[in-house]
């Protein structure tokens, strides 16, 4: 399944300059200039969410080709276009403001005039929320991932955790973890926070993990996900160590992706929680403002033996060193706790001391922490 591309019902403009390759309606032309040339769009295709569209098209005449490009402007519905660029052949972009799912492109000539018109139904809708793969610098392997294209959660990748732990699951979360407040539609994950009562609490929600199934040590992780905008909601992408070789938490070490405060609708936060060389917790961390957390962005971590780093939509916001990290597990080690194998979680939490205790409004009745993909480069 394509999950990048969706197919809406809209209308678009769009402004350029030169190009020559459409054929519909037609003026009458110079003796210089194609009276036909065939042109015929196979594919139009939105490739962000600014607006930059790409058209797949045949003609009969090379648009690199004709003669000095009679064709001097091009809009779309009689608006102007930007950042034309026919540089590929059988291809060419530019930028509108209007996205929709019908163009019609008029044609220029170089005395102003419009030598044709082309009209296209049924431009593919671009979904900011799926992309294709790309890898990060530096990766060339896949090694792992999920793309939730299926009808269900993939237990042989994840496991549901049930409950509400030991203490809230050690911070004093107010939620009780199920196995269906989640459900997998459309190529996403829905993980759903809502108020309902199970032994005696009054929350529910979806806390998932690949550990003893999916399990790693060093890449690069990253997912793509939206957070829920509702006071009292700490959702989380972090990793927890497979086996703790160096002791209980936090000697052998933690690695927290992303965690975001549902009140704030502008940031997010990463951290690297482990213990001092004589015991005891300590943390490193970093808040990101500026991004809308609603919508999709890209979390992720790079995790190298010398050094882990955090990411926002590939903007690195959060830099720690070999020399920064240790654990009472082994004192005198390099790299230690971060050179063993970490597991995946995924969870919506309700409450806690992460955002002091604060809790939903008396209105909340449910909210949807959403994920695209989740991906392991190495």
């Amino acid at each position: 399944m394509n999950k990048k591309l969706l197919t809406l019902l809209f209308v678009p403009t769009f402004l350029t300059t030169s190009c020559g390759m459409f054929s519909s309606s037609q003026e009458e032309k110079g003796d210089d200039e194609p009276k036909d040339i065939n042109f015929v769009i196979t594919e139009a295709t939105f490739t962000d969410e600014e607006g930059h569209l790409q058209v797949n098209y045949t003609c009969d005449y090379d648009p690199f080709t004709l003669g000095e490009h009679p064709f001097s402007r091009l809009t779309n519905f009689g608006n102007s276009v930007t950042e034309l660029d026919y540089s590929l052949e059988g291809i060419f972009t530019f930028k509108t403001s209007l996205i929709s799912t019908s163009i019609k492109l008029e044609f220029f000539d170089t005395n102003n005039t419009v030598y044709l018109t082309y009209r296209y139904q049924d431009v593919t809708q671009y979904d900011p929320g799926q992309s294709p793969i790309d890898y990060p610098a530096g990766y060339n392997t896949l090694y792992w991932h999920d793309e939730f294209d299926g009808e269900q959660l993939d237990t042989s990748k994840w496991t549901y955790e049930i409950g509400n732990g030991d203490w809230g699951w050690g911070n004093n979360e107010a939620e009780y973890y199920t196995d269906h407040n989640d459900r997998v539609e459309d190529g996403y994950l829905h993980i759903s926070a809502k108020r309902e009562t199970v032994d005696n609490f009054q929350y529910t929600s979806t806390r998932i993990k690949t550990q003893n199934k999916v399990y790693f040590t060093y890449g690069y992780i990253e997912a793509s996900i939206s957070l829920p905008l509702v006071t009292g909601m700490w959702p989380a992408f972090w990793m927890m160590p497979n086996a703790s070789v160096y002791g209980g938490w936090p000697n052998s070490g933690e690695i927290d992706i992303m965690e975001a405060k549902g009140r704030l609708a502008y940031q997010s936060s990463s951290a690297l929680h482990y213990s001092l060389p004589g015991g005891g917790h300590t943390y490193l961390a970093n808040e990101h403002d500026g991004h809308y957390i609603a919508s999709f962005h890209k979390y992720a971590v790079e995790w190298q033996q010398d050094y882990i780093k955090y990411y926002i939509d590939d903007t690195l916001h959060l830099a720690i060193s070999k020399a920064e990290w240790s654990t009472s597990g082994a004192p005198t080690s390099e790299y230690a706790p971060f050179d063993k194998d970490f597991y995946l979680i995924l969870n919506l939490a309700v409450g806690g001391h992460f955002d002091e205790y604060r809790m939903p409004p008396e209105s909340f009745t449910s909210a949807d922490m959403v994920v695209d993909y989740v991906r392991v480069f190495k």
